[in-house]
């Protein structure tokens, strides 16, 4: 009877040590989604928590939401509450779950089988075989396996760098483009109270009999179009607040005063040059490509590895009816003969091709992308250095222009034909400033430089272990 004592004991103890096991196991907790917006009722109810900019110059600079934002401004605020940014680092937390999955070594499998004899002669007792065994395989290529999710999990993260970007860069263009439209809209008012006095002024002469009716309605068609522009300009004006409070996570009905705009010097063509020398480095998408290609490198490694027969090793403690006792070991190893993982290794080597050749191409892009916005800045200075100069003479035709109407000299189609020309011109002054605006903040965002300079820290990966 020693031996089914035993054999119960062994039980019990695999039974305990189960329990054991099942005892750290995870719990599971409802996670309801939610059944309205979460937006801010304010701007002061949005979160400032600076320490979490990975921007140094949004990090150090001096918020005030209680004053009107500038680019700056909606650009912190901007990083710090867009949704669509936090659900980009959730992706993140995956990506890092993902990483400590692949670093856990494989579980060893432990069996046990229990017969019962009939009315079998010669069976003295019940038999069993307890059994432990281990995939001696999977360590070969844990490591790379490892690796390769260290490297995916660092993708993602500057993936959700290059989003920080971007949404900066949104953020910026939104301020430039709202700013803009605010200084076009004055500029129109301007003109349209200038017409609006004019028309009052000719109608009281109409009701005197000094001017004519033709003369009264001639004064209206400028005046409608220009309402006309300012309508759409409001109309523009609105959809693009609208983006802004979507960017900021902000309820459409909040008020958001801006600041006024302050022009930003392009970057040189010296710090371009540096920039574009250093841009594998600098720019978060690049390296995301990097860290994803270093990631596809440990995948090629881990096929290759994948080569070694399948090697299982296991140790078995048994007893048969007759109640002999035994002790033993078991190994099992396939034989590399049709497949040899040559279908895994081949595809991991396309994929590590193609990679490669979306990184290249990903590179060559925005080289170009740079030149052309640096193109792009060039011709609208040289744009506003032409505008500039035949300002004065349009301003000077204009002044006469009023005189030679209050003299009889011109007629009124003739004097609002010179009027037009004027503001013709302020408006292309007013659309090219915004223009060379804009294009500043592209050449930034593709530079690194400006807000982005000396954020991108983590290294470049230039993996070689090919095979």
């Amino acid at each position: 009877m020693t031996p089914t004592l035993l054999t119960f004991s062994h039980l019990r103890r695999s039974l305990l040590l189960c329990a054991l096991l099942l005892g750290g196991c995870a719990s599971y907790h409802p996670e309801p989604l939610a059944t309205a917006p979460h937006l801010a009722a304010s701007v002061q109810g949005l979160r400032v928590a600076r320490s979490r900019i990975a921007l140094p110059e949004l990090a150090h600079y001096a918020f005030d939401p209680a004053k009107p934002l500038d680019a700056t401004g909606l650009a912190i605020l901007a990083v710090l509450n867009n949704p669509q940014l936090k659900a980009e680092r959730a992706k993140l937390g995956v990506a890092r779950a993902q990483a400590f999955d692949a670093g856990l070594l494989p579980d060893p499998q432990l069996g046990l089988t229990r017969d019962f004899p009939g009315n079998s002669v010669g069976a003295t007792t019940s038999a069993f075989n307890l059994g432990l065994s281990y995939d001696i395989a999977a360590l070969i290529t844990h490591h790379a396996a490892h690796r390769a999710a260290q490297h995916a999990a660092t993708q993602i993260n500057l993936q959700v760098l290059w989003a920080e970007w971007q949404t900066v860069a949104q953020a910026r263009l939104l301020y430039t483009q709202i700013t803009g439209n605010t200084a076009r809209l004055d500029i129109l008012e301007q003109e349209r109270a200038l017409f609006t006095q004019r028309l009052q002024r000719s109608q009281a002469a109409l009701a005197q009999g000094n001017v004519t009716r033709l003369d009264v309605d001639a004064q209206l068609v400028p005046l409608q179009a220009l309402t006309q522009t300012i309508q759409q300009i409001e109309r523009q004006q609105l959809g693009l607040q609208a983006q802004l409070h979507a960017l900021l996570g902000l309820r459409a009905a909040v008020p958001l005063p801006l600041a006024a705009p302050k022009a930003e010097p392009a970057p040189s063509a010296a710090q371009v040059d540096a920039a574009l020398a250093a841009l594998p480095h600098i720019r978060p998408d690049l390296m995301a490509l990097q860290a994803g290609y270093a990631a596809q490198e440990q995948k090629v490694w881990q096929a290759v590895l994948g080569q070694f027969p399948a090697f299982n090793l296991g140790f078995t403690r048994a007893r048969d009816t007759a109640g002999v006792n035994t002790v033993g070991f078991g190994v099992s190893i396939s034989l590399p003969l049709f497949n040899r993982n040559q279908g895994v290794i081949a595809t991991q080597r396309a994929t590590r091709a193609q990679l490669q050749a979306d990184y290249q191409a990903r590179l060559d892009q925005a080289d170009a992308d740079v030149r052309q916005a640096q193109a792009d800045i060039a011709l609208l200075q040289q744009q506003r250095q032409a505008l500039q100069a035949a300002l004065p003479a349009l301003e000077s035709a204009d002044a006469a222009a009023r005189q030679a109407l209050q003299q009889g000299a011109m007629s009124l189609l003739e004097f609002i034909n010179q009027r037009t020309a004027l503001l013709d011109q302020r408006l292309a002054l007013q659309a090219n400033a915004q223009q060379r605006a804009e294009q500043t903040l592209a050449l930034q965002l593709l530079t690194g430089l400006g807000p982005y300079r000396q954020t991108a820290a983590t290294p470049s990966f230039t993996s070689k272990q090919k095979s």
